[in-house]
């Protein structure tokens, strides 16, 4: 709430970028338009922060993060994945690390000499699978993954839990507009996995809510980033609780620096928070700090 009244005012630009779609399944087809807000210098370093489940980006943690960069003289790019925001009405899942890449292949973003890229939630699990491509951009400099879930399956079934309900609705909300956008309506959904299994699944030609999070999940996987990886999570996260977390994250690798914040919850943290990393305290002084250093 502090951060939708307190949302840093920007100047960012609209920015959006036709895409063709690969991918198969049963859905919309045909070319996606992504669409975002880009700001600050048009070369050196560029950030490219991507949202949570139900998030555009204009969440305020987008803007704020958008803001923490801008006041280090870098660019920022903040998207919208697929149906979200401004882009294009169609569906996005766990691994559509693919957008990302088409994203930064933008020419209009070819004079960015480096690019981090911060992802939030389910946007940070997003980020990590493009870490964990064998051939990712080669400006891409590091991954930074706020509050990420690493186990998609059992993240939802605790989501799903009914102690949850508050958390889950909060989601739903913002992905019934995504339904709206696509199909003109949205049932009720009641719980994450009946929105898989309604729209992730036959979309993206998955078997099953099953298959669909089994093959994307990238907790067993962190020791394959290509690039430094840096995990930001929180022992009081409601919506990605600690216990789905440390099995990954305990024997994720000499690439992957972990941080754990013992204040905070989901992607809100309090101004004076300490990673134990270099820089002034606050979450986004210390991971651009964490970032200069790459």
């Amino acid at each position: 709430m502090r951060g939708r009244v307190r949302a840093p005012k920007l100047d960012d630009q609209a920015w959006s970028l036709l895409i063709d779609d690969p991918e198969g399944g049963e859905g919309p087809g045909g070319p996606v338009t992504l669409a975002g807000l880009r700001g600050g210098p048009r070369s050196g370093d560029l950030y490219l922060l991507v949202h949570g489940l139900g998030g555009d980006a204009e969440r305020p943690y987008m803007r704020e993060a958008a803001a923490a960069v801008r006041a280090r003289g870098h660019a920022s790019l903040r998207i919208s994945m697929r149906g979200a925001g401004r882009s294009s009405a169609d569906f996005y899942h766990a691994g559509l690390a693919s957008d990302l890449e088409r994203v930064l292949g933008d020419p209009s973003l070819a004079d960015h000499a480096r690019v981090f890229v911060l992802g939030f939630s389910l946007g940070g699990h997003v980020s990590i699978q493009l870490a964990l491509r064998a051939r990712p951009d080669p400006r891409v400099a590091a991954v930074v993954a706020i509050c990420a879930p690493l186990d998609l399956a059992r993240t939802v079934e605790l989501i799903d839990h009914p102690r949850a309900w508050i958390y889950r609705r909060h989601v739903l909300d913002g992905l019934s507009k995504i339904h709206v956008k696509v199909h003109g309506h949205s049932p009720r959904f009641r719980s994450i996995r009946q929105w898989d299994m309604a729209t992730v699944v036959p979309r993206f030609g998955f078997d099953s809510v099953e298959h669909y999070w089994r093959s994307q999940t990238a907790g067993p996987r962190l020791r394959e980033a290509s690039v430094p990886l840096l995990v930001v999570a929180a022992t009081g996260d409601p919506m990605v609780p600690a216990e789905t977390l440390r099995p990954y994250l305990t024997r994720a690798g000499a690439g992957v620096d972990v941080r754990w914040a013992r204040r905070g919850g989901h992607v809100g943290f309090p101004a004076n928070l300490d990673l134990g990393l270099p820089g002034e305290l606050g979450l986004f002084n210390q991971v651009l700090t964490w970032c200069a250093a790459i």
